[in-house]
Parts: structure tokens; sequence; C-alpha cells
């Protein structure tokens, strides 16, 4: 799982991805729903919320076939395979990583094809697909004239070609200012302390260290990520270019450092093995199937394999749910309707350097190059399946299959086991795994949602991901589910798709203020939500028609019905993923976070601009209040967040960052990478935005030139929404038309 940039502002970023328009103090206003909620109804409404089932109690057809998947579960076996996986030394390079296109993982891949045919599973293959090679195999730090020495871990760049020896000096939080405190770095190897969930994401250390003209960069941090233990190493993506060798220690590795510098010892020798080609790998999906009756149709059920040091939970444990599935359904002696088929991608957390898509490289590959798209009614993927989750366990699912999600719950399919508790209410997908790649090619996905949780600021991407953190409860239950929605979406004829739930993301993100500001025909854009969502009740209506008379056909054992319900529903799920299709291709529009329908990160600029601008014309560079409506923290939103690297860092790697964000294109125009055509419009404001955020007071400011450059930027993001809604409308009409005409 690849968790993505500044989780400080993750707020706003959430609050595009769930529509929630108004950013307090920032040009809108917001209320407590919950306000005089009384402490009983609060505590009912979270028992109404939660879910726990110890027996099938279901009368659907598949009801006896899913007691004997549960009966068939061998948790020893999943358990027994995601520790192998874990800490087997012939299945991990150096630090027991398994990076994209290495030698361990293709020595993974080999073992799983094995685990495979070893199961049952059949049609076993490797299907490899191009990605950007990181092999790390060893490193070193050692400060002349003391005892330390240490073993970094590289980020996916090139390494230093061996030893590089230089003076290292504490550039402290590694942002601009503390640079033009440490003078001169020309040449020298930098020590900074980063944090990648608060502040910024590697890529704006690395830059700005390269800027200065450092020879090296070594990391630290005990924030944001990493909080398990001072003695942590936390290590993410990087998205930028290969500028310099660029590696992370602990705190405490960092403390004895600095300790050394300030004694006068600061003649460090790094030397760090690492081998990053661009566009020179291989990465190798796994993939295994039980064939179904009818090969137009499949399933996926999927988890990742690459890892950094353990990787327990990130991501072995979920190809251990994966085979422990495939294991249950071969020994239940399970019969699909459809292709189920179990893969296990390569290159999730890195694979192609100097692109904002770095990530799920592998996955990419499988539906871009090899087809997966066409025919796949459901991608179940996996990550991070076995820790107890302190927020309980949740479905993360894309809109249009939160009605399935949620009624599965009412439908006594669903067990769980020991403590597990599920809670009720899905909550939307983000681009934080394999599911977006799948998605962009119209198919419909969910997976366990692990958001939010203790394990994310702590555990995450760290040695502390190990098998210590494991949870037989978690473990179990989400087998269990996996299989049980596997094996609905299987059985019953035509696919739960809810094509009102985009109706309905539409409306919510409809900012009417703005629209009108734009000359837009509010008039004809709710005509054409409400076209859509009454095509998507027809649609809805014919699966549930399809699915009762396949139920009522089984029960009569009426073997010509269910086989026209079969034919019924095939024909309506080739309409309902068309339409799938659609709505991605004209709709998604993606962040380093989110993944949301319409342009709320453009309607999300001109509220913060106006926010801005307030704060300006007010006199209040910062606020004083919780309420952030200083001009400063408004503009700090701008550009789903991306605009913060003006405060931090030099206007140059500020500029650099927007421009990448703006090019979206820049190594995808090839479509090699997932989300190159669903990046939304930014606005051009950090010539503004980094004098406002290094000015004294608002009385600095040249406020006509500042206050030009915002007022521009708004009437080009308003002169955006007029062109988004107008073909919005255009778009909704037309799917609605294409149902129609189907139905």
């Amino acid at each position: 799982m690849n968790k993505k940039k500044w989780s400080k502002f993750l707020v706003a970023i959430l609050v595009l991805t769930m529509s929630v328009w108004a950013l307090a103090g920032c040009g809108g206003s917001s209320s407590d729903s919950s306000a005089g909620d009384d402490n009983a109804k609060q505590e009912q409404k979270a028992d109404e919320n939660t879910y726990t089932a110890t027996e099938v109690t279901s009368d659907l057809s598949m009801a006896e076939e899913v007691k004997a998947f549960y009966d068939a579960v061998d948790l020893d076996y999943g358990y027994d395979l995601s520790h192998e996986l874990a800490y087997s030394e012939d299945l991990a390079d150096f630090l027991g990583w398994r990076s994209a296109g290495s030698d361990s993982e293709h020595k993974c891949a080999d073992y799983l094809v094995d685990k495979m045919n070893d199961i049952g599973l059949q049609n076993v293959e490797k299907i490899g697909t191009q990605c950007d090679k990181f092999q790390f195999n060893s490193s070193s730090l050692k400060i002349k004239d003391t005892d330390i020495e240490l073993t970094p871990a590289s980020y996916q760049v090139n390494g230093t070609d061996g030893d590089l020896t230089a003076e290292i000096v504490d550039v402290g939080t590694g942002f601009e200012a503390d640079y033009e405190k440490a003078g001169d770095v020309t040449g020298k190897i930098v020590l900074a302390k980063v944090d990648q969930s608060n502040e910024a994401w590697i890529d704006g250390y690395a830059k700005m260290a390269h800027e200065k003209g450092a020879a090296a960069i070594v990391t630290w941090a005990n924030s944001g990520y990493g909080e398990a233990g001072t003695d942590s190493v936390n290590v993410q993506d990087v998205c930028c270019a290969d500028l310099l060798p660029t590696t992370a220690i602990s705190a405490d590795e960092a403390k004895k450092v600095i300790d050394a510098i300030k004694a006068g010892n600061n003649e460090c020798t790094l030397n760090v093995d690492a081998e990053m080609v661009d566009d020179g790998g291989t990465t190798y999906n796994v993939v295994g199937m039980i064939p179904g009756k009818n090969h137009d149709q499949r399933i996926v059920i999927s988890g990742h394999y690459d890892k950094y040091w353990y990787g327990f939970q990130d991501d072995c444990a979920a190809i251990g749910l994966v085979m422990t599935i495939a294991k249950a359904m071969i020994d239940s002696k399970y019969e699909p309707e459809n292709d189920i088929v179990f893969i296990c991608h390569g290159a999730e957390e890195w694979g192609s350097t100097d692109c904002m898509y770095d990530w799920t490289t592998g996955a990419w590959g499988m539906v871009e190059h090899e087809g997966y798209g066409d025919g796949t009614l459901a991608m179940i993927n996996c990550e991070l399946p076995a820790f107890a989750n302190e927020n309980g366990l949740q479905v993360a699912a894309v809109p249009e299959f939160f009605t399935m999600v949620g009624d599965m719950f009412d439908r006594g399919l669903l067990i769980t086991n020991g403590k597990a508790i599920f809670t009720k209410d899905p909550v939307e997908t983000t681009t934080m795994e394999d599911g977006i790649s799948y998605r962009e090619h119209g198919v419909p996905y969910f997976l366990n949602s692990f958001e939010g949780s203790d394990f994310m600021v702590k555990n995450y991407h760290t040695s502390y991901d190990n098998e210590d953190t494991y949870d037989a409860d978690t473990f179990q239950t989400n087998i269990d589910w996996y299989g049980a929605y596997a094996m609905y979406i299987d059985t019953e004829p035509a696919l739960e798709l809810d094509l009102t739930a985009t109706a309905k993301q539409l409306k919510d993100n409809f900012n009417e203020e703005y629209a009108k500001e734009a000359g837009v025909d509010i008039d004809a854009y709710n005509a054409a939500i409400e076209n859509l969502d009454a095509a998507g009740k027809a649609l809805n209506e014919k699966i549930k028609a399809c699915n009762t008379a396949y139920e009522e056909a089984v029960k009569a054992e009426d073997e010509e019905a269910i086989a026209k319900a079969r034919e019924d529903g095939a024909k309506l799920n080739e309409t309902s993923l068309e339409a799938f299709q659609m709505v991605q291709d004209d709709f998604l529009k993606v962040t380093d976070f989110g993944a949301t329908y319409g342009h709320t990160p453009v309607d999300s600029n001109v509220e913060n601009i106006d926010g801005t601008l307030k704060g300006i014309e007010d006199g209040v560079l910062w606020s004083e209040k919780e309420d952030g409506s200083g001009a400063c923290e408004c503009a700090l939103n701008l550009n789903t967040v991306i605009e913060y690297n003006y405060c931090i860092f030099s206007k140059e790697v500020a500029d650099g960052t927007t421009s990448e964000y703006e090019k979206s294109y820049y190594k995808s125009k090839d479509h090699a990478q997932w989300g190159w055509d669903h990046q939304p419009l930014i606005v051009h404001t950090g010539d503004a935005s980094y004098e406002l955020f290094h000015a004294e007071s608002v009385d600095d400011l040249d406020k006509d030139k500042i206050t030009g450059i915002y007022k521009e930027a708004r009437e080009g993001a308003i002169k955006d929404i007029g062109e988004y809604c107008g073909q919005e409308i255009e778009d909704m009409n037309s799917i609605a038309e294409y149902i129609n005409g189907a139905l």
C-alpha cells in the first residue's frame, strides 16, 4: 500500500473526496450536524452501524456454498505463507526488501507460481510488464574518528558509485530557511529531519538538497510516520527524477550523527549500492484461476507482494489472504459460474521514476496491456488485512458498490470472528492501492479500509510492520468476507452496480454558486443529474428483477429459467460495466490521495482564493484562531495542498513540483501510468503564494501585484468550472441515453 503526501492537510483533501464544500474560514462555512445529539442517541447510532455474526442465516442460493467455504478456510496456511513471504531471506534483497524488478521480486514470483500450482489453481502464469528497476544491495554510513557505522535505507534512486567521502552537515528540517542558516553545502552530505505526513514528501527534500549542490542527503524522522519507536526507519516512494543519493536512518541514529557533528567529527563516508534503471526492469504479476462455466466474465481477488522490510501487513498477509481464499474455494469444491482469478501484483509500492504516478505499476500493466479490464465484474483488492484496527473493520468501495456492500450486511452471508467488528457504512476508495489502475479501465472494486489507523502512523513502511502486528480474528474475518463477497458476485447473474450513486456524488459535488458565476445553465445541470439518476434507477430495477428471477428459478429447480436469468444478467452486466467505464472516463478526478467525480478540486481552489483575498483585505496573514481564516492558511490548501511547497522550499523547487503536477502527462503521455488524464486543472498562484508565505505582515506585500495574481487565477478557475460543467451536462445525458437505449 502506498500512502501519498501531506497528511497535515489531509482534511482538505478528504473534504474534496467527501464533497464537503466549506473549508472553515476560507470563504465558506460549516456546521456540526451532530450538535445537540445526546450520548444515548450517539451510542444507539453506533450500535446500529456495527455488524457481528457467528453463523450464516441467509436463504440465498449460494448460502450452503459460502458455509462450506468458511469451513474449508485454513488459517494456519494463510499465516504460514504470510510469514514465509515476510521473513524468508531467499525471497528478499537487502534489509528484507522486495522492490520493483529486483532479483528478490523475480524469485518471489517463481515461488508464488509454485504455491499456486500446489493448491490446485489452474492456468498459473507469470505475466511480465515493464517497470523501472530498483535493486538495493547494501549500504553503510561511517563517521570518521567515531564508532558510528550505520546501515541507511535507500530511496528508489541510484547509489553513490562506491565510497562518497565528504563533510556531513545538519540542515535541520531541510527547508529553504535551514539551508540559508547552514551555509554552502556544495559537494557535502546533508542530514535532514523530514516529516512526510505533516510537511512534504521526500521529493521536496531531495530537490532542495540538489538545488543547493549537495552530493547526497540522509534523512530521518520521528513524527508523521514511523512513530512506533525512535529506532524506526521510514521510507516512501520517490516521484521526482534521480537527482542524488537519498537515504534514511532512524531518529536514534540521527542523534548520534548530530552529536558527532557538534563534537567536530563531521567527515562522513557514505556507500550505497543501489541501482535504479529507468525503463530497465520487468515486474511480474502472478496469476492463477479457478475456471468458471462462463469465461467471458471474471472476478479478480488480489494483493501485492513487493515490500519494505518485513512488510508483514503491507502486503505479505494480503497475499496470504488471497491464497487462503483460493485454497478454501478449491478444498470446498466450489464451482464458480465465472472465472475467479487470483493475482499477486508486483511493483505496487513504486515502479516508475520521475512520475507522479509512480505506484501501482504492475496492476496497471495487467489492465492496460493484458486486457484484464474487459469483462471483469469486480476487483476485490487487499491491503494490510491482519492487524486489529482500533476503528473496526470497514469496506472501502467505489460509490457504485456502496449499495451492494451495505446490503450484504443484511443478507446473512457474512460472519465475523472473535473480537472483530464491522462498521456497516462503506467509505470511498482513494488512489492508495492497485484498485485505481483497474477502476480507470472500467472495473468496479472494493477492499478493506485501513486509513486513519494507528498502524499507519506507527508501523507503516518500517521494520515495525512485523508478525507482532498479527491479529487472528481480523485475518480470519477478512478472509471470510472477501470469499463471501466473491461468491455472491459470482453467483448472482446481474452485477449490483448502482449508477444512481454516480448521480448522487455529482449532485453532492455540484457547487451552484460557482457554476452560476461561470454562466452554467443550473437547470440543465440539475436536469442532467436527474436524467442520469432515472436511468440508474431503471437499470437497478432490471438488475434486481433478474437476480430475483434467478433465486426463484433455483428454488424451483427450473433449469430453463436459470439459464434465461444468466443470459439476461450477462447482457445487463455489459450495460453496467460500459456505463461505469464511461463514468470513469468522463468524471473521475484524482489527486495524490483522493478520487472523486466532478471538479471539486477546482471549486476548492476558488474557495481558497476567496479566503486568501479576504485574509489579505483583513490584514491577517496567519490567523491566531483555529478557524484557519488567515490568508496563508487558505493559500496553503490551493491545488490540493501542492501550494505548501512554496511555504517551506525555494520557489524554484516549488515551481518544479507545480509544473510536474500540471504536466501530468509528462511521463504518462504514452499512457504508461494510471491517472494521467484524470488530473484536475490547477491555478498558477505560486508567485503570489511564495511572497505571501514569507512576508512578515500584509503591509510588507505589494497588494496590487499579489491580489492581481490571485484574482486572475480565480477568473481562470471560474472559466474552467464553466467548461467542466458544460462537458458534464453532455456526458451525464450521454450515459443516461446509453443506459436507456441498452435497456
